[in-house]
């Protein structure tokens, strides 16, 4: 009866002329639009064979929800799509492209404010379904950095010089353990102990490679002895060994900053791949930027003897201190001149891509809206890798980052195939 009462309401507010409250109010504004999923299909018609997956949280008293496309961030030149869900998927784009969305939501003749607006690129390129799968985690753990800061919530280990803190290093290790990478690269990472199942490859100024054991064996063959810096000796020839080092890349922001370097030898069929393991000088500045651009060339140029006529895959992983919310994205310059593209702008599927993967040890997760936000990449050659998945790796309940927060960083887990 009480249902039939109602009914009988809105029908007689109908005849006089009135709508129901519900109908006549203005939507909320649509919150924080995501990426969830990206095609590429190398079938359909060259240069537009590309698609974005957005999604977004239902505004209250939306019944419908407009979209608006630009390829400006601006967003001018607008195109506009609607849905009656909240996710749209929009295909026939151009790939490698910068898109933007914004979304409102619609009730009849009343919309509401538009959502901020976003932007992510669509694939370039993608190699076959049939490559290798691998499992690829970069972490900036800040095992000594961050104990030596009085700032520093929480320290690393009992032998820390703030033994009263909280201890840091079990929450790093179960990030590593939650998601069990086929290879870790880790950054300020003095302290940190060999996660069990791995070997660690090489270890150069806590920039630390470790891979599954079970996985890989480490390639031998000749190698140029690594030089530290400071030593301005002539190179030594290349003997046999392991194959694994690292790379000076120069004296900036008052210290030597490497990359650290490993082949590997999958077992499960042979295949031989090198992972770089990057840290940048950090600074957002022109001039650490330039410095970054610097240190990018030098790496780019020792790989030349590293990996010659570039025959085997090459995955770098890292904190790169750099990204597209930067006005001097000096990294991706370079890493786009030698054919690299970042995992995120080539991913399927993406989860989390705008909470910053450097948290500051703040337990609500810091964001960033238009491009999401990154300065740990993990970067791969678009026609030889396909990349399945890209996430950023931090533990998260109920919205927040539990305490005590392992690093300052979150760590990046991506998946790929490789040819």
């Amino acid at each position: 009866m009480r249902a039939l009462g109602l009914a009988l309401v809105a029908v007689a507010m109908l005849l006089a002329g009135m709508q129901p409250a519900a109908a006549s109010s203005t939507p909320s504004k649509v919150g924080l639009v995501s990426f969830v999923a990206a095609s590429f299909s190398a079938t359909a018609d060259p240069g537009v064979s590309a698609s974005l997956t957005i999604d977004w949280p239902g505004a209250s008293h939306a019944r419908s929800y407009e979209i608006f496309m630009s390829r400006h961030n601006d967003m001018s030149h607008a195109k506009k799509f609607t849905s009656r869900s909240s996710t749209l998927r929009v295909s026939h784009l151009r790939n490698g492209t910068d898109y933007f969305f914004q979304v409102r939501g619609v009730n009849g003749s009343r919309v509401g404010a538009k959502s901020a607006h976003v932007g992510h690129t669509t694939i370039r390129d993608k190699g076959s379904a049939h490559g290798t799968a691998y499992r690829v985690m970069t972490y900036n753990v800040c095992s000594r950095v961050c104990d030596e800061q009085e700032t520093t919530p929480y320290t690393w280990s009992k032998d820390s010089p703030h033994p009263s803190k909280q201890i840091r290093q079990p929450g790093a290790l179960e990030r590593v353990a939650a998601y069990a990478p086929d290879v870790l690269a880790t950054q300020e990472a003095n302290y940190l102990v060999t996660p069990p199942g791995y070997t660690k490859a090489v270890d150069q100024s806590a920039k630390e490679l470790f891979f599954k054991t079970a996985r890989f064996d480490q390639a031998t063959g000749l190698v140029q002895e690594s030089q530290s810096c400071g030593d301005t000796s002539p190179p030594g020839p290349a003997v046999d060994g392991p194959r694994a080092g690292f790379v000076c890349l120069g004296r900036h922001g008052g210290g030597d900053r490497y990359a650290a370097w490993v082949e590997l030898v999958d077992k499960t069929n042979g295949k031989h791949v090198i992972f770089v393991d990057v840290h940048t000088v950090t600074g957002d500045n022109l001039p650490a930027a330039t410095d970054r651009k610097a240190e990018m060339r030098t790496l780019f140029t020792a790989l030349g003897t590293i990996n010659p006529g570039s025959t085997l895959p090459v995955v770098f992983a890292g904190d790169f201190n750099s990204h597209k919310n930067r006005s001097h994205d000096y990294v991706a310059t370079v890493m786009h001149q030698n054919g690299y593209y970042d995992a995120f702008d080539l991913a399927m599927t993406l989860k989390r891509q705008h909470i910053n993967s450097y948290n500051d040890f703040q337990t609500v997760p810091k964001l960033s809206y238009t491009w999401g936000d990154h300065v740990d990449h993990v970067w791969v050659r678009p026609g030889s890798s396909r990349v399945e998945a890209w996430r950023n790796g931090a533990l998260i309940v109920d919205g927040r980052l539990p305490k005590p927060i392992p690093s300052d960083h979150s760590p990046v887990v991506v998946d790929l195939l490789l040819d």
